[in-house]
């Protein structure tokens, strides 16, 4: 079989590297080309030893115009508003998976209030499918345009869902608390003067203005057929990698828990990468760090008709690059798993 013509641009951020150090194992890929803005003319292994074996990868380069007519899948890893225009000159034949938030939100006014960037793709926007690789599969093979959720959406989403969809949950006060490593915010946390003290600190960000709120709202009010708004804080932890998400529920009128475990259990059932873990076993990043996994474990609370949701991913893989990954083997078909284990 041909191989498939990879690029990936912004690959020497945290994701595009995760992103190379997936696909290098990937049987039917072609590392193309590799791009960023500056170290032009870098061996990969200058950002990142573990290719530093790798002597066949292009060196990091510029995005130009030409490369477009040799790339069958570009996997952007960039800041707000590039995949826009990326978008505007790829092959019509090319697929496009989006790390960023892009093509996330439907509504060209929402995406510019909260990403402070103008929408210069409203046209894509409308074929690009939202790529939560569990819930989309379907529309994922079909689609050119791959947008990928946000780290803190997918381990939300997951465990909800199934729950709005089955009206199992009220749905006016839902509260989440996640907790990230730090390479969730980008490499820009290896500036010592913007973040300090970053492997002895706790820090709350994004307090009530999250970028990542209205993606959550939209995706749960999709599926729940009704409009959803969510609270959500989140917070950089002294850990590299990892989220942890605690999310607060009132179970609807005569539900009871042992119906919400059924139904994770029942709707991830065939799934490989989402993991319905007993409480007793508490969750934590250790167990899907490295990995494309979510585990999810339900939680008594001491209030009547409450209960407690955790979710655990790895941000860098299952809420970030494994998933752009998955998405890749779902649009050509491939083991969904290939180069995941």
């Amino acid at each position: 079989m041909k191989k498939i013509n990879i690029a990936i641009a912004g690959a020497t951020g945290f994701v595009g590297l995760e992103l190379l150090n997936i696909l290098k194992k990937h049987p039917n890929v072609n590392i193309y080309r590799l791009y960023a803005q500056s170290n032009l003319g870098k061996s990969i292994s200058f950002f990142d030893q573990r290719f530093s074996k790798d002597k066949n990868f292009p060196k990091v380069s510029l995005l130009q115009d030409r490369d477009f007519d040799n790339i069958d899948v570009i996997f952007t890893a960039l800041p707000h508003g590039e995949a826009h225009l990326i978008s505007n000159k790829i092959k019509k034949n090319s697929v496009l998976i989006d790390l960023s938030a892009d093509f996330r939100i439907k509504d060209k006014e929402i995406f510019e209030h909260w990403y402070k960037v103008p929408h210069l793709a409203v046209e894509q926007q409308q074929t690009a499918i939202y790529g939560l690789s569990e819930i989309n599969r379907k529309l994922i093979k079909k689609t050119n345009i791959i947008s990928c959720p946000g780290c803190y959406p997918t381990s939300i989403l997951l465990p909800l869902i199934p729950l709005v969809k089955n009206n199992l949950i009220k749905l006016d006060n839902i509260i989440v608390d996640a907790k990230s490593g730090y390479s969730g915010a980008g490499k820009k946390t290896e500036d010592k003067k913007l973040y300090p003290n970053i492997n002895q600190n706790i820090a709350i960000y994004g307090v009530g203005y999250h970028r990542h709120m209205p993606e959550i709202d939209q995706v749960l009010s999709e599926n729940s057929k009704k409009k959803i708004s969510i609270s959500f804080t989140p917070h950089l932890i002294p850990t590299f990698r990892g989220i942890l998400s605690t999310i607060y529920l009132e179970l609807s009128k005569n539900v009871k828990i042992e119906q919400i475990i059924k139904c994770l259990i029942k709707f991830y059932k065939k799934e490989k990468f989402v993991k319905i873990i007993d409480p007793k076993n508490m969750i934590n990043t250790n167990n899907v760090i490295n990995s494309n996994l979510c585990n999810i474990s339900v939680y008594n609370n001491r209030f009547k008709n409450k209960i407690i949701i955790a979710s655990s991913i790895d941000n860098l893989i299952k809420g970030a690059a494994g998933q752009a990954v998955q998405n890749f083997n779902i649009r050509f078909g491939f083991k969904e798993d290939l180069a995941l284990n």
